[in-house]
């Protein structure tokens, strides 16, 4: 398994050769890699894995945090529940492209033999 690649996808940058962006903004991603042409899509439908990496990421760092806070009982039941749905809606639009770059990163990660080969060897960033 090589972290380089995940390390790279959190930096928003491609996996193989670290230098190009994946993402062009917060709601759209490249199609290729600016430095060394790496297509980003390795098939149709590959990107549906941004969407449980999303929703990983909104339960863990949104839903349990306010479940906690509830069952200690620091707010109560109907803040939880609005702030829940609110926030889930919320984070699953403005983090989606950003989890299509991690599960880019998190492919090349387990499959490091799909990764193409670079013509010049490029040192880990």
């Amino acid at each position: 398994m090589k972290t380089i690649y995940l390390r790279r996808a959190f930096k928003n940058r491609c996996p193989r050769c670290g230098e190009g962006k994946v993402l062009k903004d917060i709601y759209s991603r490249e199609e290729n890699c600016s430095s060394c042409a790496l297509e980003y899509n390795r098939e149709n439908g590959f990107f549906l894995g941004g969407v449980p990496v999303n929703y990983g990421l909104v339960c863990t760092f949104w839903i349990v945090p306010w479940l906690t806070v509830y069952f200690f009982g620091i707010v109560p039941v109907v803040l939880v529940v609005v702030m829940s749905i609110l926030g889930a809606i919320a984070f699953t639009y403005l983090g989606y492209a950003y989890c299509q770059c991690l599960w880019l990163g998190l492919y090349f990660c387990f499959a490091e033999h799909e990764m193409p080969l670079l013509a010049e060897p490029v040192e880990n960033r």
